[in-house]
């Protein structure tokens, strides 16, 4: 029988582990587990050095915890991979799991260790994608190459987590995921506390940081995300079982970098996103800062953004984002695809430096998005230092109604780009209320501001 030392710590060396990467240690960490969770729960204990797992499955009532000089490291094998059970059953999607859990109650991850996976990727031409079809247009007409980063498999997530309950992740580092690294999906009562992710920007590609997809009761905090795909990411997928809606998130005192973008809703929103506060943050050299993208019927209520400091640049083609502070819309997956909106939308002391135009757009000649309100909105503007331009209005809201702007500037530097033309567009706005708007060099023959009734 394995040796337990101190009551309820399950120390994993004690079930096989070597500390050694030379070793899979898989059977070990699972048997720590089994064992931990057949005496109620306690601590899985891995201490500093390096352990190669495939898939572990967390049980009720342990906290598996990563000493300092821990590193837990994702096999790199596919056919580690097969022998678990059906990952198309759990909600991942056919994407295979380093730590996984389903329905399980009271677990945590901790301690100052690292999660690490061992990505590889490769590059090929891009196909043109309907969805970005202005940057992959702007591309085309400078005649930039598109290419694509694209993952080897297995594109292993280094957490997921399904149907769980009391979840706490803490003080961890999530390092080169091969893709989305902490996946919560219909999830409830959750704190992501004082994390470190990171991955290359310039290749990796689908390694979100966090996406938060149909859970409810969540507060993300303090945490460092420097991640080549979306930072924190609110999803309601559709799957096998139907979806579910996101409500009561709060994110704060985060710092994110990323090549696409920082913060966003959707783009899966079959269910809705209900009650999201998102205060406190910076943003830099990122791709876009904030973002709300309705696709599948959905609706995003009572949202607030607040207190964020934004700096944004353009990456290729390929990557979403424009360099723009932010972008909210409502739009259509495909033809077959109910409309959503946007209802309750407060941005509040948002002071961005960008390279893109910053977008509120609901969907054509209707008024999906209801209920906008910017208070304290600073838009510094600066020229896209590539050759595919993309930048237009500095700020625009169009197919939308009851809009209230107090407090806002866009000031434009450098010389200004040929298709610069506006500072603010309004476009088929009803109840549009605005007052304290402030334009700094606006573009020679062009409107400070134009207005459009359809």
């Amino acid at each position: 029988m394995a040796y337990c030392f101190g009551s309820g710590v399950y120390n994993v060396m004690d079930y096989g582990a070597t500390g050694s990467k030379s070793a899979d240690v898989t059977e070990a960490f699972q048997r720590a587990i089994d064992d931990c969770a057949d005496h109620n729960g306690g601590v899985v204990f891995v201490p500093a050095g390096d352990h190669l797992c495939s898939t572990i499955v967390l049980k009720d009532n342990i906290t598996l915890y990563l000493s300092s000089g821990a590193t837990l490291w994702a096999s790199n094998r596919e056919r580690d991979y097969t022998t678990f059970f059906s990952f198309e059953d759990t909600g991942g999607g056919g994407v295979p799991m380093l730590i996984y859990a389903l329905k399980a109650k009271n677990i945590s991850i901790k301690g100052e260790g690292v999660i690490r996976g061992q990505p590889e990727y490769y590059t090929e031409p891009m196909r043109y994608s309907p969805f970005i079809a202005e940057d992959c247009d702007a591309a085309i007409e400078a005649g930039v190459e598109m290419v694509a980063s694209r993952w080897k498999k297995p594109n292993v997530s280094l957490i997921f987590l399904s149907e769980c309950t009391h979840i706490t992740i803490e003080g961890i580092s999530l390092i080169d995921s091969p893709f989305w690294a902490l996946h919560l999906h219909w999830c409830q009562t959750v704190f992501v506390r004082g994390i470190y992710m990171s991955s290359p920007l310039a290749v990796a590609t689908n390694s979100d940081g966090i996406d938060i997809d149909g859970c409810t009761n969540v507060v993300i905090s303090d945490c460092i995300i420097e991640t080549a795909d979306d930072g924190i990411c609110l999803k309601s997928t559709k799957g096998a079982q139907g979806f579910r809606d996101c409500k009561n998130v709060v994110v704060t005192n985060c710092i994110i970098k990323t090549s696409s973008c920082a913060i966003k809703l959707g783009t899966e929103s079959y269910g809705n996103f209900v009650d999201v506060v998102v205060s406190n943050c910076i943003v830099t050299e990122s791709n876009r800062g904030l973002g709300i993208f309705m696709r599948d019927g959905g609706s995003a209520k009572n949202i607030t953004f607040s207190n964020i400091q934004i700096a944004c640049i353009r990456y290729p083609v390929g990557w979403w984002g424009s360099g723009d502070a932010f972008r909210f819309v409502v739009l259509k997956r495909n033809e077959a695809s109910k409309i959503g909106s946007i209802e309750n939308l407060t941005l509040r002391d948002i002071r961005a430096n960008c390279q893109g135009s910053n977008r509120i757009t609901g969907y054509s000649d209707t008024h999906t998005i209801r209920g906008v309100h910017l208070e304290n909105v600073s838009l510094h503007i600066f020229p896209e230092p590539v050759p595919d331009k993309r930048a237009k209005e500095g700020f625009s809201v169009e197919n939308a109604s009851d809009v209230k702007v107090v407090g806002l500037t866009v000031e434009w530097s450098g010389e200004a780009e040929k298709k610069w033309t506006n500072s603010i567009l309004f476009s088929n706005v009803k109840g549009l209320e605005t007052s304290n708007l402030k334009i700094i060099n606006q573009p020679a023959g062009y409107e400070k501001i134009k207005v459009l009734e359809l």
